[in-house]
């Protein structure tokens, strides 16, 4: 038997009681399978070099796009969805404006800054929601609006690690590469939305209509690596793909019996790798050397996403303090923060030290943030019980 093997089932082993444990004192999983990596990592050197290991680590990138996909549900927020794209474009713009000066000063290149703007842009859906709904705050106004948000902030998360990474393959920052890239993804949007879609939808009934509901993922599977190789041939890269498919699956009445046979897969094998492999490739020691470069940036990064959320708030409508509540709800990191993290050490652009560093402040920040949310929550409750209760409906 191949020995790759052999450490695929350790690494399988290691995530998985990583992710239990930290499931356990109710945090995210996935910091677990991140930290169990690590000090794999640091136990066993050049652990990570494995190619099965990479290769079912890819095979976890296209099932956690793919299960966040069949998760957004788009028609929540169709109302109110030009609002909320506006204010995540200019977040975004003041993430990568801010990032640019900041970064610049600290002597760090073009290119790693565009990736540390790619990876800190996005906020975790699944941390907040947690938070929020422990509290019961995730119906209430500013709830909510961290939902809407975060769905939104999630495509854009996937169109920009895509576009940086697109320039990153170029190997120089220029207009045109990302022109030409956001033209053929409206472009393929446009054709998967009307084509794409009925196409689908026909695909999936008639396996419906048949009773083999055993092929969806296989199928599933199927489309996400085709449209991949597609998006692929077109430059682009082939998480554009695979996230196609997955908004067209959505929209389909097999979308949740999809989406559970896919989490079912996905967190049982595939993801869980995935996280673990990425922490594989953090240098301890670097770390450790350099904490008050991690302290600085630790500062720096939280007060740039931080600032960037609360801006745009302010012209849809939401008090200071909602917006104060809303901005330090979508502090929590993506997990698409660290695959572009990954990119980013696979192309070289970025090296052991730095990515190291970066996933390290992933960790804290995720760590950290939930808390900060229960204390700013925790005072509107209590303020609110110990007021009148017209009080709380006062304009």
């Amino acid at each position: 038997m191949n020995i790759e093997l052999w450490d695929v089932a350790l690494l399988l082993l290691v995530a998985k009681i990583g992710g239990t444990l930290f499931t356990k004192l109710r945090q995210p999983s996935l910091i677990g399978e991140l930290l169990a990596g690590t000090f794999l990592g640091a136990i066993l050197v050049d652990f990570g070099s494995s190619p099965t290991i990479q290769v079912v680590a890819q095979l976890g990138i296209i099932f956690l796009i793919l299960l966040t996909m069949l998760s957004i549900d788009l028609r929540e927020i169709e109302q109110e969805i030009e609002r909320l794209v506006f204010a995540q474009i200019i977040s975004a713009a003041i993430i990568f404006v801010l990032l640019f000066g900041a970064l610049t000063l600290l002597g760090f290149s073009v290119n790693v800054i565009l990736i540390a703007g790619a990876a800190i842009f996005g906020s975790s859906t699944a941390i907040s929601a947690k938070t929020l709904l422990s509290m019961g705050e995730l119906n209430s106004r500013e709830g909510q609006a961290v939902i809407g948000l975060q769905i939104v902030n999630g495509i854009i998360e996937l169109l920009l690690i895509s576009a940086v990474s697109n320039t990153i393959q170029v190997g120089r920052l220029e207009v045109a590469p990302i022109l030409s890239l956001a033209m053929m993804i409206i472009g393929t949007y446009v054709v998967m939305s009307g084509l794409g879609s009925r196409f689908i939808t026909w695909l999936i009934n008639s396996v419906q209509v048949l009773k083999m509901q055993e092929v969806l993922l296989a199928l599933t599977l199927l489309l996400a690596f085709s449209t991949a190789a597609v998006t692929e041939s077109m430059g682009m890269t082939s998480y554009i793909g695979v996230m196609l498919i997955g908004v067209l699956l959505s929209r389909t009445e097999q979308s949740r019996h999809i989406a559970r046979t896919i989490d079912q897969l996905g967190e049982s094998f595939f993801i869980p790798i995935f996280f673990a492999s990425l922490g594989l490739s953090v240098q301890l020691l670097a770390v450790f050397s350099n904490l008050p470069l991690l302290l600085l940036l630790l500062v720096v990064l939280t007060a740039i996403r931080f600032f960037a959320y609360f801006l745009p708030l302010g012209f849809s409508h939401y008090s200071i303090a909602e917006s104060v509540k809303i901005s330090a709800s979508l502090l929590p990191m993506s997990e698409y923060g660290l695959l572009m993290l990954g990119i980013g050490i696979t192309s070289m652009v970025l090296d052991g030290a730095t990515y190291s560093l970066f996933v390290v402040i992933f960790l804290i920040m995720n760590v950290i943030a939930p808390v900060l949310i229960g204390l700013l929550f925790g005072v509107n409750i209590r303020r609110s019980r110990s007021r009148p209760r017209h009080d709380r409906y006062s304009m």
